[in-house]
């Protein structure tokens, strides 16, 4: 209980009670929100998926089909539901992160293996250790057998395809991402912008992409979306630790003189320092934005290096460096684009291309002597920073509410699309784990009881994504599911043109590596549910306060 003095020795009493349930009614209220956070989530599902619009403050409403924004937004008033709608929003966002699709998918999963879970749980003298343990052995076991099904992409329109199903059948932005594969390979670097003609459309630029964003979040406050731009950008690129405004001041006052943004790319900037140039920047004296420089410590000076040669800049190494700028150690490019993850520089200027061909040659021979997978990688990345290429796909729509989601959706295809050409890909149409059923009917039986059932809730939640794109699509998902059950191998249901048959000859694909993702995260979020036994959460509590003194307080503040 927290109190506190109010105006005038007053006493204004502001109480917190913890709201405490315990076995099944706390279960009970974290299945609520789980059904709630899941049904809105799951209309979005498939190529017949619907939208969901979605209220901002001040702002026209969003409508979108993408399931990890619709999860963003869900927010019950009750507490202790809220709680279940946040565990699932914490597996979509894992899902998210690590493979950057599948989010539907995940939620779908792990509202089926609770709801199961939870209706266990009610049986007596159930050991809930043992049951979590069947689940999670399960779901490796299926996470096997998708790996073992996946086949790999050998050609563009195999890519085309997977862009499709992630765009919920958009044919104009998969074949511009099929077009950009073909250009730019598959470590392409690709640009997200709205269309100015209201048409998409793919533009080839000279470009280099960093994989990190401003040193502090105020640089893009008064910016859409977080995301900052600048034109004809200087760049000063430094390996300096920038503790003292002192160090940078002789080049805000050139980039002032020339009347130039800058971007400064430094390994570091003290809080002092980020506090002055945000100030400059909200204030517009100098337009400037601080970048933490790329790549951990070891393989910092190499990123570096290669950042200032495709840029035109000088890299200078140290605060002495520093002291003797000129304006020949700047580099120079025509835009630039800042968001909360990463930094795209456009159209390099100055760049001395007898400088870029050595270093490619230097890269070339360092493949050479290479050994290991992971070596290999990072130089393959390095070149590919080197050619200094890279893609804006520009969208269009009728309404910017429609470019908004449709961009939102492109991001997540091509995440998809990556992970699909370096992983494989399945089946779609949730008819990969429609596979993994008989696989695991085939195990031996578990040495207890609750690890059977555990494995038995894993396998009846593998039927719900395709029963859900049934449900979607206007047919009888009962029906469907067990017709994709009779069949085998690739044989599915082609839910926007309502017919079954070859799902990979149709090319109606999902990658692997967002498959296994999205079963073992639901399954570790279900398993979670599983186990929780006591829910507590914050109870406001009224103070009791006589009408009378109500009254009096109220004229305190006003002064009567």
């Amino acid at each position: 209980m927290l109190h506190r003095v109010g105006l005038k020795g007053y006493a204004l009493v502001r109480t917190y009670a913890k709201d405490i349930r315990f076995g099944l009614e706390a279960r009970s209220m974290l299945l609520h929100g789980v059904n709630v956070m899941a049904n809105a989530v799951a209309t979005t599902l498939g190529p017949k998926g619907r939208n969901v619009l979605i209220e901002q403050l001040l702002v026209s409403p969003k409508i979108t089909k993408d399931g990890i924004t619709v999860a963003n937004n869900v927010e019950l008033k009750d507490r202790r539901c809220n709680l279940g709608a946040q565990l699932i929003r914490q597996a979509t966002n894992k899902t998210n992160n690590e493979v950057g699709d599948g989010t539907t998918t995940a939620t779908i999963l792990a509202r089926g293996m609770t709801c199961r879970g939870m209706q266990i749980l009610r049986q007596p003298n159930i050991n809930v250790q043992l049951l979590r343990e069947g689940m999670l052995s399960a779901a490796r076991v299926v996470s096997d057998a998708l790996q073992d099904m996946s086949q790999t992409i050998d050609t563009i329109g195999e890519v085309e395809a997977v862009a499709k199903v992630a765009l919920n059948g958009d044919e104009s932005l998969s074949g511009l991402i099929g077009d950009v594969i073909l250009e730019l390979g598959e470590s392409g670097v690709i640009l997200v912008k709205d269309s100015s003609t209201g048409q998409d459309e793919v533009i080839f630029q000279d470009g280099v992409h960093i994989s990190s964003s401003y040193a502090s979040p105020f640089f893009a406050l008064n910016m859409k979306d977080g995301l900052l731009e600048f034109r004809d950008c200087l760049l000063l690129i430094t390996l300096a630790k920038i503790k003292a405004v002192s160090q940078i001041l002789p080049a805000l006052e050139m980039a002032k003189a020339k009347d130039q943004p800058i971007v400064i790319i430094a390994k570091e900037f003290s809080a002092d320092v980020l506090k002055a140039l945000v100030v400059n920047q909200l204030q517009e004296t100098v337009q400037v934005c601080a970048i933490n420089a790329p790549g951990c410590v070891d393989e910092m000076r190499e990123d570096m290096q290669d950042l200032a040669i495709c840029t035109g800049a000088t890299l200078l190494e140290d605060e002495s460096w520093l002291a003797d700028l000129t304006e020949d150690h700047f580099g120079e490019v025509e835009e630039v684009f800042v968001n909360a993850k990463e930094t795209h520089l456009l159209r390099p200027l100055n760049v001395d291309k007898k400088l870029k061909k050595r270093r490619f040659s230097e890269i070339a021979e360092l493949k050479d002597q290479a050994f290991t997978d992971e070596e290999m990688e990072r130089l393959h990345q390095r070149e590919g920073r080197l050619m200094g290429r890279m893609a804006v796909i520009h969208v269009g729509g009728v309404s910017e509410m429609e470019i908004v989601e449709r961009k939102e959706r492109l991001k997540d295809c091509i995440n998809a699309v990556r992970k699909a050409m370096s992983d494989g890909v399945l089946p779609g149409g949730g008819t990969a784990y429609l596979r993994c059923i008989p696989i695991l009917d085939e195990l031996k039986p578990a040495k207890t009881m609750e690890q059977q059932m555990g494995r038995e809730i894993v396998r009846d939640a593998l039927r719900l994504p395709c029963y859900t794109i049934a449900r979607n699509a206007g047919v009888d998902p009962d029906e469907v599911t067990h017709n994709v059950l009779e069949g085998n191998g690739n044989f599915g249901y082609d839910a926007a043109a309502g017919e079954y048959g070859d799902l990979m000859e149709r090319q109606i694909m999902d990658p692997t590596d967002v498959m296994r993702h999205a079963v073992v995260g639901a399954t570790g979020i279900a398993a979670l549910m599983a186990t929780t036994e006591v829910l507590i959460t914050e109870e406001p509590v009224k103070p009791r306060i006589p009408k009378n003194q109500v009254t009096r307080d109220l004229a305190n503040l006003v002064g009567m």
